[in-house]
């Protein structure tokens, strides 16, 4: 019998036929990506429509509703693929085809989004860890993308005719501009404001124009137009805030410092909505704006929460490929839920959910959950922490102290295991690193110390207007931020105010019952004590009287059921990112 012939050619027609297929599936990814871009900017363009006709409620489930796009098109994306590739477990076709997707993606506006969905498609597919495997669009794939225009295209406003013209120009071109009633007052006062900020830094000189984003940033109860002013001798941030309340629309704030800019765009706030074409260069805009603040931070500002976890994670092994860092405990006193570590250089905590909690905890694994993707798709008013969620992440084993890895092993063996050299982390959540009030009360002198201590009763109340009780509200739950507003970041026991039953505390039957150590009365699941608030709110000597002056309502029935009417009507309450003294004088 003759052997058959080998045909030279197969080898190069198997290649061809794997890029031509390689090909066909990623444009099949990107028509999803593009299908999800399209439904992203169609709920953001509600926003204008929201916010002149007052419509909050229907502002807060259009965000709610952006959130969630995702997720659902990634899922989409996958059971396609599952369903029509063959090769789907063949790594080396994943790698033709991450190569075939950075070709046909590399030049869109929109380039590293499409990559970061590409990389979310990949991992519900394949379930690999780790860039070894060479499937994944890493840090020098986004690093090389073309460049784009070094600034967002920007709206123009000389000073030649003085600061008044130049705002009533600029308010005069807002997209809403024919309803705004009182526009020529309001340049006035946003005038007046411009010239007093400027006055005070002589050094700057005379302001020569106004560069503007076009659109509108819509978030909440306001629209913000971000700018900056260029000067004569330099550059300083613009953000004037509009709102639009029973007496129509008006300018609120024009702020022009760094940090102002900074808590405008803070992980502690709702996503803005807000029309983009190239995100990337919207982003370095904003970079200019407010340097300190993380590049991850601003993508998830704009809604883009999965391209913001992208560069959160391309930061981190960055820095660990420059510093001879370690993981440590993170500072603070220890929790019965969640295990807490850091790297003492970069300003992020990671928080793996304990396999066991002690008492008196009595949740679940996937209450907790539950409880922190409440705080996603809620609004944050300035008070909760931004939690972002990763799975299947991998680092090296020696950068990890070995009492923190005995521990982590210990406490969260469901959730890590170490692999050789190697630790995998199958689920954790990242925060922005705050100092815990605790702590920040012991270090610093009494009247920062009693400034802290109003902001966090404040903080309750912002959170409680905006029906959500915090449950646990030890000072070690709190922390303080670079600015030094008091924000919440232990969500264990949080949940709705609606769902609470705030109750007095009955009268005792007899004196025996005043030192029993269980309640002589009756205590359902969601009952909530606030005469029992003065146990951990009782602060000594003059923090403690300056916090009972100002929030000793906090302790009473009253305070919270008035709450949960206001919540129960679906009031939406004004939480705006500036301090009042800030606000125009009217």
């Amino acid at each position: 019998m003759t052997a058959p012939v080998p045909d030279p050619a197969a080898p190069l027609r198997q290649s061809f036929a794997r890029q031509t297929r390689a090909v066909e599936v990623a444009r099949e990814i990107l028509a999803v990506f593009d299908a999800h871009q399209a439904q992203f900017r169609l709920v953001t363009r509600r926003a204008e429509a929201r916010f002149l006709q007052r419509d909050w409620q229907g502002a807060q489930l259009d965000a709610a509703e952006r959130l969630t796009l995702y997720r659902q098109f990634v899922g989409w994306s996958m059971h396609d693929l599952r369903r029509t590739l063959p090769e789907a477990a063949d790594l080396g076709f994943w790698v033709s085809l991450r190569e075939a997707y950075a070709r046909e993606a590399r030049l869109r506006l929109d380039a590293e989004l499409a990559l970061t969905f590409f990389n979310s498609v990949t991992r519900q597919v394949l379930r690999v860890v780790g860039p070894a495997t060479g499937v994944y669009f890493g840090d020098r794939d986004f690093q090389t993308l073309p460049p784009v225009a070094a600034s967002q295209e920007l709206r123009v406003y000389s000073a030649d005719h003085g600061l008044e013209s130049l705002f009533r120009s600029l308010l005069g071109q807002l997209p809403f501009a024919a309803r705004y009633d009182g526009l020529d007052a309001d340049a006035a006062l946003v005038a007046r404001a411009v010239a007093a900020d400027l006055a005070a830094q002589p050094e700057l000189g005379p302001l020569e124009r106004v560069e503007l984003v076009p659109s509108p940033f819509y978030r909440n109860k306001g629209a913000y137009l971000v700018g900056r002013l260029r000067t004569a001798g330099g550059v300083l941030p613009l953000v004037i805030a509009v709102v639009h309340d029973e007496d129509g629309l008006r300018t609120d704030a024009a702020l022009t410092t760094s940090d102002e800019v900074s808590v405008v765009f803070s992980f502690t706030r709702s996503y803005f909505q807000v029309e983009v074409d190239c995100p990337r260069a919207l982003v370095g805009f904003l970079r200019s704006l407010t340097p300190l603040k993380p590049v991850g931070e601003l993508y998830t500002s704009l809604g883009y929460h999965k391209h913001g976890k992208t560069e959160l994670v391309r930061a981190l092994f960055r820095h660990m490929e420059t510093h001879d860092a370690r993981f440590e405990l993170a500072a603070g006193d220890k929790g019965l839920v969640m295990a807490v570590f850091a790297l003492p250089s970069l300003n992020v905590v990671f928080k793996l959910i304990k396999d066991h909690f002690g008492p008196p905890k009595r949740t679940t694994r996937q209450q907790v959950m539950e409880k922190y993707h409440l705080v996603f798709v809620r609004d944050r008013v300035g008070r909760l922490a931004d939690a972002q969620e990763f799975e299947d992440l991998e680092f090296a084993r020696d950068r990890f102290g070995p009492r923190l890895l005995e521990e982590l092993e210990a406490e969260c063996a469901g959730t890590l295991r170490v692999d050789g050299d190697r630790v995998i982390i199958r689920h954790l959540y990242t925060e922005r690193r705050v100092t815990p009030l605790n702590l920040y009360l012991r270090e610093v002198d009494e009247s920062r110390g009693i400034d802290a201590i109003l902001d966090y009763g404040q903080a309750i109340k912002d959170l409680a207007a905006a029906n959500i009780f915090t449950g646990d509200m030890l000072l070690k739950n709190f922390g303080v931020t670079r600015h030094g507003r008091v924000i919440f970041y232990d969500y264990d026991e949080l949940c709705l105010l609606t769902e609470c039953n705030f109750r007095e505390i009955p009268r005792a039957r007899h004196e025996e019952d005043e030192f029993s150590a269980e309640p002589w009365f009756a205590v359902g699941e969601r009952d909530v004590f606030p005469e029992e608030f003065r146990v951990f709110m009782t602060l000594p000597g003059r923090l403690g009287e300056a916090f009972r002056t100002t929030h000793g309502d906090l302790l009473t029935v009253e305070f919270w059921r008035r709450m949960q009417d206001l919540a129960r009507q679906g009031e939406v309450i004004d939480f705006f990112p500036y301090k009042p003294a800030r606000r125009l004088p009217r």
